[in-house]
């Protein structure tokens, strides 16, 4: 007897999606730390200043993106839940409703 309107799939897999990237994220941090500390002993002197420098500017960005997706995921799971918890209340009312008329 539900009239609603509200369809939760893409909620939940754009929850995913953001869960993934915030894991993306996580990974390529860690990789690209164990490999910009480990560059061959070539890398010294203004040239490897100037490329710490750099990675450190990059690593500051490769944060805030994490944490953005992480905020992003956040919110969305919390509207996900939600959209879910509110149907299925919503259900319960409907269907106590139509019982109540029923009976």
């Amino acid at each position: 007897m539900s009239e609603q309107q509200a369809d939760t799939t893409e909620l939940k897999a754009l929850a995913d999606m953001l869960g993934e990237l915030v894991t993306y994220c996580s990974a390529l941090k860690q990789g690209a730390s164990g490999f910009a500390y480990m560059l061959p002993a070539e890398w010294q002197g203004p040239a490897m200043a100037n490329f710490i420098g750099m990675f450190e500017k990059w690593q500051l960005g490769a944060e805030a993106m994490t944490q953005a997706a992480e905020g992003l995921q956040d919110q969305v799971s919390g509207a996900h839940q939600a959209y879910t918890e509110t149907i299925e209340t919503l259900d319960g009312a409907w269907s106590n409703l139509a019982n109540g008329l029923s009976g």
